[in-house]
């Protein structure tokens, strides 16, 4: 009964300290590609070269096209006299130019700053456009095919010079501008706010006043959660960083100076949001005791302006600096910028948490000179990065580059196949079948993952470094020659081939099944998803699929036919299931209005046949196999442990009743075969779970079994059915899914079962875990793709991850970090206010936890959900704790034996004002009773010289609690007491 455990937590990347990556040349960069996620190009050429860039203004601007691909703008510097146009270049995932074009106005110069993608799919530039002395703030408007809408420029008059630094889209659709001017005769500097309407009309606009500077600009721009503006500021002349708040209209709100006594020489160029409402500001300041040069720096200040902390990187003690970050969705940041190293400009990425902390730092170059600009992160994942790169005289090429998301450039690469070998020999056989899906793991310093192909082939990018190469086969019917394998690459541009032939060690279909919902709701269609696959040697000849609908259910219809149906139990026939074939059915069922109640927890079960195991037991096992029923019998809940193995119990095995989250009883069994024992206890509305303890090297593989109930006497406690386990059978062909009803639910969310006890969601030591992975389309469009990406942890086991059932067909990846995705393509997932019913969607998965995990292991679990281009959906964090439940789980101890407790009589139970608690079946004496919360809180304790309590209800609210009693420090009664 126990389930495969799937942990998530929040990755921390580990990267190598300014590890350094020299390219050979361009030209072979640009005829050389790179294997796995990582490339670098540079663009231009004789006529169409960047122009002449400052480090601190560099003028050029980019962000993500729709389709994977990148957008650059960028300033020219053209060989013969007249206008100077914007260069845009398109590119694919792969940095590919799709589209070359210019924009060009006949009047003046336009040199672009920056560059947003808007939700139509169009874009919007800002920048400066120029006119002999005259230089005024300029936007254009591009639509999805990069034509122009309109063309805008700036001016408060003719005596003020002014250039447009950054833009961002208002929430009420028009653009924000930024910029910095100087007002002339005078000389003062200030910086500005242009609010426009969609259409580039202005609408308002103020400005600032600051003081010695020269050469201001103002490159950072963000909208605070009040709407207003973030603006991060510098000056070349001396080098002075600003951040200035600004409310919604225009007004200043407070601004804060980054240098001081010790360091006049600062900058801030980037600002961003942290998720509670704080501001990371990246830029650069002057190294203690030296004087000229600078080093990135990342600061964090309240909304009030007040500094949290500031970090510098002092490892770079030259002119180096931080131009963009990112807020990054599972917390923490981006910083991007360039760093001086042996006198060569190289891009700089560094990972840091929400406290500022290092987690890596990676430096990128070749033997020119490269500057990092803008930053964005694709929905696998991937760092798109684009600056300038220094190449002739004082002309610059536009940069691209493509790196993982831990800022790794990847140029070597293991290829393989992994196949079948019925020839037996460990061989290489180009005609042999190739086994897709399998995974591949390359474990090193850094491990690297990813999945074979539909002929069973793999690229796995890797960087330099030593691995122990394995493959992972789906089912325990195969054993794969030359895994593990250990390799070295040395070298960059390194490729490997290997070749796994895979070998069947029993011929034996090897069928699972699995079985999900998005949700249950009474008294509406519900929808039930069926997915099953052949992990064996052979195929499964005549499979067919038992399906158990609850009781509450009626069947209404299904996409594959039944080919019986007894009331509730539905047999459908699935045919032959091909080695490493999978398959999909879905069934549709009325839940019942009359005889259900909110909450109540509803259980379907799949069971899958062929279903025998091949592979001779563990010599360990002792032959007897546990089972366990309940049954609610009046006044009582009946549990019965029945020994269905072939051998009888040479030594008792010990269980455990819980009732709610308070342990009722422990005790021992010792069975022959057949035989069974009951134990029963009052039906007072609780719920109970019964866990037996499986003998030492059950086929099953799991320590116990078990079974729940709720509802008997009264449905009193509800919502803790689903924190237990609950596979009846433990055996891959078989899949039970327990949900509760409900009335309303997040449409995109996170669910692990079992839930897990407590209010610290306990689960044991190995054991396994599903998740249920939901989604729904609330936008205003039908979503043509949605993509979801799970970050496995490190408490997982990647080998052990089995996707499972699903509202629509998907295709399942790993990325190279190990990262789970998965994509339903053309979904056509209709928008919630054109079909509510349709909108939604889910998928399922398991996995195992590594051994060796310990009690306290926090185990946390969120996703990404990517609907078509848009920015994606953070789930809720779904997490575990492991702890001990079950007494066995100490290793080497005998379960401790608890008599079963003392009937308690609660009158009345719930309460309104008092209540009599007696215990019944001992003498008077003393007793001390400790009522607690549902998050185990203490909210009173009382002593009496007596046989019960009268209990007042005072302060407490409606609602439920929870009891224990002792006498002399040892538990004679508990339960649960209801409020009204």
């Amino acid at each position: 009964m126990k389930k495969h455990v799937f942990n998530f937590n929040f990755i921390k990347i580990q990267g190598m300290k300014g590890m350094k990556i020299w390219l050979a040349g361009l030209m072979m960069l640009m005829a050389v590609g790179v294997w796995g996620q990582g490339w670098l190009k540079t663009y231009g050429g004789p006529e169409k070269e960047g122009g002449s860039i400052s480090i601190f203004s560099p003028e050029i601007a980019s962000a993500p096209t729709t389709d994977g691909g990148v957008l650059v703008a960028a300033s020219t510097n053209p060989p013969l006299l007249g206008p100077h146009p914007i260069y845009l270049i398109k590119t694919n995932a792969n940095g590919d130019i799709l589209t070359e074009k210019f924009i060009s106005d006949p009047n003046g110069k336009l040199v672009p700053n920056d560059m947003k993608l808007l939700p139509d799919g169009g874009y919007i530039i800002c920048g400066k456009w120029t006119f002999n002395a005259l230089r005024t703030p300029f936007l254009v408007r591009l639509d999805a095919n990069l034509e122009v809408l309109w063309l805008r420029t700036y001016n408060f008059n003719v005596l003020i010079s002014m250039a447009g630094d950054a833009v961002i889209q208002a929430p009420d659709g028009g653009f924000t501008i930024t910029g910095n001017y100087t007002q002339y005769p005078e000389g003062s500097q200030h910086i500005f706010l242009i609010k426009t309407d969609v259409e580039g009309n202005q609408l308002w606009e103020s400005s600032f006043p600051v003081q010695n500077f020269y050469d201001f600009s103002a490159d950072g721009l963000a909208i605070t959660s009040e709407n207003g503006y973030l603006i991060a500021s510098s000056s070349e002349n001396p080098l002075s960083g600003f951040l200035f708040k600004i409310d919604s209209i225009g007004q200043l709100v407070w601004q804060h100076n980054f240098s001081d006594s010790n360091c006049s020489y600062t900058t801030a160029f980037c600002v961003a949001l942290s998720p509670n409402g704080e501001y990371v500001v990246g830029g650069s300041i002057c190294p203690v005791d030296v004087w000229g040069f600078t080093v990135p720096l990342c600061a964090k200040l309240t909304s009030d302006g007040v500094t949290i902390w500031s970090k510098t990187w002092d490892n770079f003690p030259d002119f180096s600096y931080f131009h963009n970050l990112i807020p990054m969705p599972e917390g923490g940041y981006l910083l991007l910028g360039t760093a001086l190293i042996d006198n060569n400009q190289e891009v700089l990425i560094v990972r840091i948490d929400e406290d500022g902390n290092e987690l890596w730092l990676k430096t990128i170059g070749t033997n020119e000179e490269e500057a990092g600009v803008d930053l964005f992160q694709l929905q696998n994942g991937a760092l798109i990065i684009s600056g300038t790169a220094y190449r002739v005289s004082t002309k610059n090429d536009i940069l691209l580059l493509k790196t993982d998301a831990n800022g790794n450039l990847y140029t070597s690469a293991l290829t393989g196949t992994v196949h079948q070998d019925p020839e037996l020999d460990c061989l290489p056989d180009p005609t042999e079948n190739g086994l897709a899906g399998w995974l591949v793991q390359a474990t090193g310093a850094q491990s690297f993952a990813t999945l074979t192909d539909s002929l069973g082939q793999f690229v796995l990018p890797v960087d330099t470094g030593n691995y122990e190469v394995t493959v992972a086969p789906p089912g325990p019917y195969w054993e794969v020659c030359n895994s593990p394998t250990a390799v070295s690459i040395t070298s960059f541009y390194d490729t490997l081939s290997l070749d796994f032939p895979a070998q069947a060690i029993a011929d034996c279909p090897y069928l699972t099944v699995d079985i999900s919902a998005p949700f249950l709701r009474r008294c509406f269609d519900n929808n039930y998803s069926v997915h099953y696959c052949n992990e064996g040697t052979v195929i499964a000849e005549d499979a067919t699929v038992e399906v158990t609908l609850d009781p509450y259910f009626t069947y209404v219809s299904s996409t594959l036919s039944p080919a019986s149906q007894n009331g509730n139990v539905l047999v459908f026939d699935v045919g032959d299931v091909a080695v490493n074939e999978c398959g999909s059915f879905f069934i549709t069922a009325l839940l019942d209005c009359d005889s259900t109640v909110l909450g109540q927890t509803h259980c379907t079960s799949a069971h899958i046949s062929p279903d025998s195991l091949c592979l001779p037991p563990d010599p360990l096992w002792d032959g007897s196999s546990i089972e366990v029923d309940v049954s609610c019998d009046g006044d009582s809940v009946t549990f019965t442990i029945t020994n269905v193995g072939a051998n009888g119990m040479p030594a008792p095995l010990g269980y455990i009743i819980i009732e709610d989250q308070i342990v009722l009883m422990t005790d021992e069994f010792q069975l022959p075969s057949g035989g069974s024992t009951t134990i029963t206890v009052p039906a007072n509305g609780s719920t109970f779970h019964l866990e037996a303890q499986q003998a030492t090297g059950h086929p099953s593989g799991f320590a116990s079994t078990g079974a729940t109930i709720e509802g008997c006497g009264g449905w009193f406690s509800l919502g803790l059915f689903t924190q237990w386990a609950f596979d009846d059978d433990p055996d891959p062909f078989t899949d039970v899914d327990c949900q509760a009803n409900v009335g309303s639910y997040d449409p995109n969310d996170k669910q692990g079962f079992p839930n897990g006890f407590g209010e610290e969601h306990l689960i044991e030591p190995g054991q396994d875990l599903e998740y249920l992975i939901r989604f729904q389309n609330t936008g205003t469009d039908t979503a043509f793709k949605v993509t979801i990406v799970d970050i496995l942890p490190p408490e997982l086991d990647l080998a052990t991850v089995r996707p499972g059932a699903s509202s629509y067909p998907y295709t399942y990846g790993v990325t190279p970090e190990g990262w789970l995705t998965f994509t339903f393509d053309d979904i056509m997932l209709p928008d919630s206010n054109v079909n509510e019913a349709a909108s939604h969607g889910f998928v399922r998965f398991r996995a195992s936890q590594v051994p060796g995990l310990g009690q306290g292991n926090v185990i946390a679990n969120m996703a990404l959900i990517y609907f078509d281009f848009n920015a994606p959906i953070q789930t809720n964090i779904y997490m575990h704790r492991i702890g001990q439940v079950n007494p066995w789980t100490l290793v080497g101890t005998k379960p401790p034996v608890f008599n079963p407790k003392k009937q308690v009589r609660i009158v009345p139970n719930p309460l309104t004002d008092s209540a009599l608690l007696k215990v019944e079946g001992i003498e008077p004496g003393p007793l001390r009773l400790v009522l607690t919360d549902v998050s185990g809180k203490v909210l009173r304790q009382q002593t009496v010289n007596d046989t019960g309590f009268e209990f007042q209800r005072s302060e407490l609210n409606p609602g439920m609690y929870f009891f224990q009693i002792e006498r002399n420090g040892e538990r004679v009664g508990s339960g649960k007491l209801m409020v009204r």
